[in-house]
């Protein structure tokens, strides 16, 4: 029961992290500035968040019914 929780918090985590101050000082480090890269990145880390999301969701709906 625990697991559908789990992937619904850690994909929380994984959207709201591209927002934080210490990502982005970490990421413009890491691609040297490219701000195109920088904005990959965050998409990536935001759709990967939401699949986690839904697949909280789908587990959660699977346990219930």
């Amino acid at each position: 029961m625990y697991f559908p929780i789990f992937l619904m918090v850690m994909g929380i985590v994984l959207m709201l992290q591209p927002r934080t101050n210490r990502w982005k000082t970490r990421m413009k480090a890491a691609f040297q500035g490219n701000e195109k890269r920088v904005k990959q990145r965050a998409n990536t880390f935001f759709i990967l968040g939401f699949t986690f999301l839904l697949a909280g969701f789908a587990y959660l709906y699977r346990f219930v019914s």
